[in-house]
């Protein structure tokens, strides 16, 4: 079975709330690569998702929360971390990856 999924791990707090639905460093985000056309027609009706977003040699992992005039706001959940919300714009993403599954670091309880 040919599929077109990739995976990336969490290395950073800049997502991590500290809730159930943030991504902790060491958590694996399962992804599927979008075409930076298909991102641009359909990130309107799709606001709220989370991606992993490539900028030349930098990758960021944020929640999209706002998209006009080919610029998107990135979210980062991590209310004290020293990466805020950023606003970036479409022609400068290298690659785009919506995030469809998380897969939580294992915890390890001492016997």
């Amino acid at each position: 079975m040919e599929t077109n999924l990739s995976a990336f791990e969490i290395l950073g707090d800049s997502m991590d709330d500290g809730t159930r639905r943030s991504f902790a460093p060491g958590d694996k985000l399962i992804v599927e690569p979008f075409n930076i056309n298909d991102f641009k027609d359909s990130i309107g009706s799709d606001l709220g998702s989370f991606w992993v977003i490539q900028i030349g040699t930098s990758i960021l992992v944020r929640q999209i929360v706002e998209y006009a005039n080919d610029t998107i706001k990135c979210h980062s959940l991590n209310p004290n971390g020293q990466y805020p919300d950023v606003l970036i714009k479409i022609e400068d993403i290298t690659k785009i990856y919506r995030v469809i599954q998380k897969q939580e670091k294992a915890v390890h309880y001492g016997l």
